[in-house]
């Protein structure tokens, strides 16, 4: 929960009333629900808190049913009758937002969620709904939360307003993020086609590419395709295609009010796409060396020994892990030769025993004459190539 020194009075009275009438009346309430509103009146922008009560048949109410009803939830006479609570974050005076009202109203809904979860949800019969609008729907105090996650910001001890030590902490520009955010996760491709082959927005930022919110939004333009991960309350970057980034950037028109630097974000390209030639040629030459391509099969040594301690496998992918060493991706084999429905497994070149050109285990099972592990194992050893590099690591017994 939020720190905060108090709970606002008119906060207090405001659920208290409610509270109360949803004691009294309880039999009779067919759905609660609690929730939030960012709204914006004669120039002033708030949180509103509010909460709805709706009941099963108000028309067969009893009179003092009804004046009950209209006491606790209806009365904009009574001193606490509010339709809602409202923290006003920016006012027509102000030209920036005070955080400080936003993390109260933070404060302030926690609290009510705490009782609406506890108390209420406990005292309602089965067939009464209670909804709680979670906080974390909306982008405004995703980012917020997040900003103050990252820094220990405060208006007493900070010079800088709250969009500029935004700014400052993220490198993006706050209103960006928020207006902007459902239309990057509906922009964004669930994963791109090559790892290798991706900038991040942060990266070319870094590289003097220009301000994060400038390039995000020329991504959006230009329909490029970029992935956001798999949290998606903040956006804290994008994975961005450079094969589409760096067409585009090669035909983009200067734009005075951006901050964009095409220049910059095409020498960072280049030197991605160098890194990523020079990555392919080693991977090259070390699957020379070891004389395997895709599909190839493998026989690998199983460092825990039992009855069946050996693996056979099927090459799916070939990689460099951070040690510039041969890492190898393969899917095993069933007994009965055919591919397991398991997950990927992973090994270093200096894991394998034999290598199995796919050719050869072609011409074998059309003779007929692979039809179990045994078999094939007896195959790696008369037609495979043994492993130069092999080191054994099984553990002795």
């Amino acid at each position: 929960m939020w720190h905060n020194d108090y709970i606002d009075s008119e906060f207090t009275s405001y659920v208290n009333r409610h509270c109360n009438g949803i004691v009294q009346l309880k039999d009779k309430i067919e759905k609660i629900s609690v929730y939030f509103v960012l709204a914006e009146a004669f120039s002033n922008h708030a949180c509103r808190f509010y909460i709805d009560v709706d009941f099963i048949d108000y028309k067969s109410f009893s009179a003092e049913d009804k004046r009950n009803a209209n006491q606790f939830f209806y009365n904009s006479q009574n001193a606490t009758g509010s339709k809602f609570v409202s923290f006003i974050y920016k006012s027509q005076r102000d030209y920036h937002i005070d955080i400080e009202v936003v993390k109260s109203f933070i404060y302030h809904y926690q609290f009510a969620q705490h009782i609406f979860e506890g108390f209420i949800k406990n005292i309602l019969p089965p067939d009464c709904v209670l909804k709680i609008t979670p906080l974390e729907q909306e982008p405004f105090f995703n980012y917020i939360s997040h900003f103050l996650s990252l820094s220990r910001y405060s208006n007493e001890n900070n010079k800088l307003p709250f969009k500029k030590e935004y700014l400052k902490a993220t490198n993006r520009e706050f209103d960006f993020d928020c207006h902007y955010h459902k239309d990057l996760i509906n922009a964004a491709v669930k994963e791109l086609k090559s790892r290798e082959n991706v900038v991040t927005d942060e990266e070319l930022h870094n590289a003097g590419g220009g301000n994060i919110s400038h390039i995000r939004r020329f991504v959006l333009e230009n329909n490029i395709p970029f992935s956001v991960g798999y949290y998606t309350d903040v956006i804290d970057n994008i994975q961005i295609d450079i094969s589409t980034l760096k067409e585009k950037t090669i035909s983009h028109i200067a734009d005075s009010y951006s901050t964009l630097k095409p220049a910059a974000i095409l020498n960072l390209i280049k030197s991605k796409e160098n890194t990523v030639i020079k990555r392919e040629m080693i991977i090259r030459e070390k699957c020379e060396a070891l004389a395997i391509q895709l599909g190839d099969y493998i026989y690998v040594e199983n460092s825990y020994p039992n009855a069946d301690s050996d693996i056979l496998g099927i090459i799916k992918s070939m990689d460099l892990n951070y040690s510039n060493e041969l890492e190898i991706q393969y899917i095993t084999l069933n007994k009965d030769l055919s591919e397991s429905r398991l997950s990927l497994k992973s090994t270093k070149n200096n894991e394998i025993i034999y290598t199995l050109k796919a050719e050869i285990f072609q011409e074998e099972k059309d003779k007929g004459l692979l039809q179990n592990k045994n078999q094939l194992i007896q195959l790696f050893k008369n037609k495979g190539r043994k492993n130069p590099t092999f080191r054994t690591k099984r553990r002795k017994k």
